[in-house]
């Protein structure tokens, strides 16, 4: 187990990293979805963008 580690242990942490990057901005994407927050982050909802896939 210790071998293993010593091989792999740097892959396993940086993957480990990535996912948690992913969850965090995943979650926070859907924090705003409920939250009524506009996609494109840049206006109030009331541009072009937004009203056209408001769903």
């Amino acid at each position: 187990m210790g071998a293993f580690l010593a091989l792999y242990g740097g892959d396993i942490l940086v993957g480990a990293l990535i996912l948690a990057g992913a969850a965090w901005a995943i979650r926070g994407m859907v924090k705003n979805r409920k939250a009524g927050k506009p996609a494109c982050g840049g206006c109030d909802g009331d541009c072009a963008h937004c009203t056209a896939h408001r769903v």
